[in-house]
C-alpha cells in the first residue's frame, strides 16, 4: 500500500525583491515620466504580499507585440538573472507573453531560473473603494502565479 504525502506549493515569502514589468500602450493615460501610476494596482498587489519592488521596468507598445520589440524586457530578465530579483509581477499574464513560441520560452526561462512570475489578475475598478480597500464593482480575476523549480544548493539566486 502506498501513502500520498501532501505537500504545500512553493510561496512567496514576504520580503522577496521582484521585478515589476508592465507594457503599455503608447496612448496609454499615465504619463513616461510617471509610470507609477498606472502600475498603483500592482505596486499595491506587491505590497500587500510584502515583498520589496528592486526594478520597475516599462515598456511602451502594443500589449500584442513581440517581447522582441520591447527594449526594457531582456533588461527584467537580466535584474533575476543577476540574482538582484527573485520574480516578475505584471498587470497581467498576457503582458509576459501572447504567441505560443514566447509563452514555452518564458516557461524554459523559469525553470532554468528558479524564478516566479505574479499577477493581481485582472483590473478591478480602481476609481471607487470602500473604506476597507475593496472595490463595489470589482471584477477581479484571481491571482495568478507561476513558479520555476526552487533554487538548487549554490546557486546564484537565494533560496528562501
Amino acid at each position: 500500500m502506498s501513502q500520498a504525502v501532501k505537500a504545500p506549493p512553493w510561496r512567496v515569502p514576504p520580503g522577496a525583491p521582484v521585478v515589476v514589468y508592465a507594457c503599455l500602450s503608447p496612448g496609454a493615460a499615465a504619463p513616461k515620466a510617471q509610470p507609477q501610476r498606472a502600475l498603483r494596482h500592482v505596486l499595491r498587489y506587491v505590497k500587500t504580499r510584502g515583498w520589496t519592488v528592486a526594478a520597475t521596468y516599462v515598456d511602451r507598445a502594443a500589449v500584442l507585440s513581440s517581447r522582441a520589440d520591447r527594449p526594457e524586457w531582456p533588461k527584467a530578465l537580466a535584474t533575476i538573472e543577476d540574482g538582484q530579483a527573485d520574480g516578475i509581477v505584471a498587470p497581467s499574464m498576457v503582458t509576459l507573453w501572447f504567441y505560443p513560441e514566447e509563452h514555452d520560452s518564458f516557461m524554459g526561462w523559469l525553470e532554468r531560473t528558479g524564478a516566479f512570475v505574479s499577477t493581481p489578475g485582472s483590473l478591478a475598478d480602481l476609481r471607487r473603494h470602500r473604506s476597507d480597500g475593496s472595490s463595489p464593482e470589482s471584477t477581479t480575476a484571481p491571482e495568478e502565479t507561476v513558479a520555476g523549480p526552487q533554487p538548487a544548493a549554490g546557486s546564484k539566486r537565494r533560496p528562501r
